[in-house]
This record gives C-alpha cells, structure tokens and sequence, in this order.
C-alpha cells in the first residue's frame, strides 16, 4: 500500500461525513452531522501529521511506512454503518474518533522512539572529536552545528521541518570533519581531564599547555582565582 493511499483511506471517515451532511434533509440533523465532521476532522489532522513525519523520516531511511498498519481502524465499521441514505448516530461517529485516535498515539509512539534512534544514531556517527583540529575560526561553528544537533536529538517531539534541519545540519558538519585528522591520544586525554572537573593550573603542566596551544585550544580555557 503506498503512503499516499494510506492517509487516503484514513481521510475517507471525513468524505463520508461531508457527503452525508450534504444530503441532511433537516437542518437540524445537517448540524449534528456538521459538529460531528468539525471532531472527526481534527482527529484526523493529528494523524496526517504522524504520517508526515513518518514520511520524512522513511525519506532518510530511518522508518518503515509499512509499519503503521492500523490506520484505517474505524473506517471500515463507519463505512458500513453510514450507507447512502442513512444518517450516523452520534456514537458511530465516536466510535470512529475514538479508533482514529488511537491509531494516531500508536503511530506517534513508533514515529518518536525511531526519530530518537535516528538522530542519536548520526550524531553519534560524527567524527566530532576531530572538531579541535579544524582551523579557529572554524571550530566555533562545528560545536555551533554539534549544540544544534544535540539539543534537537533529545527532543523527544519530532516534526517534518526539524528533521529536514537536524539532516541538513548533519550533513555540513559532516562534511567540516571529513579532512580533518584525528586529534592525537595526548590531547583527548587532556581535553576529558579538563572538562570534568575544575583543575587547578597547578595540575596542567607546562607541555599540556603547549599543546593546547598547538592546536589552538588555549582560548576555550578559562583561569579562575580562588580566594581574595
């Protein structure tokens, strides 16, 4: 079945109705059926979006659309109950609400827990340790680019647009760190001591702050006095 026949079907509890009130005798009756559509219709907004951002994420190969089988639950027990000529009652249309809702939490609950594999997964496939041997003035962009990408993978709210960004941001930091080599074991040392816990310049010898130097680490450390 293709994406777009999904939601097709889905959308078909919303033309039913709409035909149905088209077709009301009564302008009472015409109402109900039309205040009956407004709540259908909104519940099925909420499951467009979980299949969009499925979409989006299936784009980037990081969910199976095939998986959200059940979104036609309602539809069919609706369609038998609002043949031509006949008038649903107010709990068919509950029914089918209540059917369509829950295949929206199910998709949402699948579509979030695959966007957080997704985005840790990249982020966690970037070289990022090779960040400080980039030139200065292009380090302070790459840890921009990593502070997006981890603020937006422990999001657990995935939309179509943040995924479009989170890969495009993936992809430029990606491409920063391609050439770049691999900082030596010396340094990585240093830069995880450091980043710890405080450490006195007493603790930092005179080598290490060379290093630093080398790789123009030396303005991301900061000197605080203790005392008066």
């Amino acid at each position: 079945m293709s994406e777009m026949s999904v939601y097709d079907k889905a959308t078909q509890l919303q033309n039913h109705a709409r035909r149905l009130a088209a077709g009301a005798a009564g302008d009472r009756e015409a109402g109900r059926i039309a205040e009956r559509i407004a709540e259908l219709r909104v519940q099925l907004n909420e499951l467009r979006q979980q299949i969009s951002v499925a979409r989006a994420l299936q784009a980037h190969g990081a969910y199976d659309f095939a998986r959200l089988s059940d979104l036609e639950d309602g539809r069919v027990g609706f369609e038998r109950k609002a043949q031509p000529g006949a008038l649903p009652s107010n709990d068919v249309f509950k029914t089918a609400r209540q059917k369509v809702k829950a295949a929206t939490q199910r998709a949402e609950g699948e579509v979030q827990a695959a966007w957080s594999a997704w985005s840790n997964g990249r982020l966690s496939a970037l070289p990022l340790a090779r960040i400080p041997m980039l030139p200065p003035d292009e380090q302070q962009v790459a840890r921009e680019r990593r502070a997006e990408l981890e603020r937006a993978a422990k999001n657990g709210k995935a939309t179509t647009s943040g995924i479009a960004v989170f890969a495009a941001t993936c992809a430029a930091l990606a491409e920063m760190l391609h050439d770049a080599q691999d900082p030596p074991d010396e340094l990585l040392a240093l830069l995880e001591r450091l980043g710890k816990r405080p450490v006195s310049l007493r603790e930092v010898t005179d080598e290490e702050i060379a290093l630093l130097r080398a790789y123009a680490i030396d303005d991301q450390i900061g000197l605080l006095r203790k005392g008066a």
